[in-house]
């Protein structure tokens, strides 16, 4: 069972959201349109521009990875224990 005010509050909300559909409408495109997006995605150069770049991303991804398993595996022997034996000292002759 609907009452008046939330019927009214439904049509200002309407109006509220064809306002904001128009101010959106009215917005400058900026970029390409679906359909350019499209016709852009086979053409060669693009094709070979988005495969450099994810092979590049992978490359370089694996390299850091590769680069701070090695330097952990060199500078292992370099690393302080964590037990340490006690400093002991012995006085003979006194």
């Amino acid at each position: 069972m609907r009452t008046d005010t939330s019927a009214s509050s439904y049509t200002v909300s309407s109006e509220v959201s064809v306002k904001q559909r128009k101010v959106v409408e009215e917005l400058p495109q900026i970029g390409y349109s679906l359909d350019e997006l499209n016709a852009k995605r086979v053409e060669p150069k693009w094709r070979i521009a988005r495969f450099t770049a994810i092979g590049m991303f992978w490359a370089i991804w694996g390299a850091l990875l590769a680069g701070s398993i090695l330097i952990i595996v060199l500078n292992n022997h370099d690393v302080a224990s964590t037990t340490s034996a006690p400093i002991t000292t012995t006085t003979k002759g006194k």
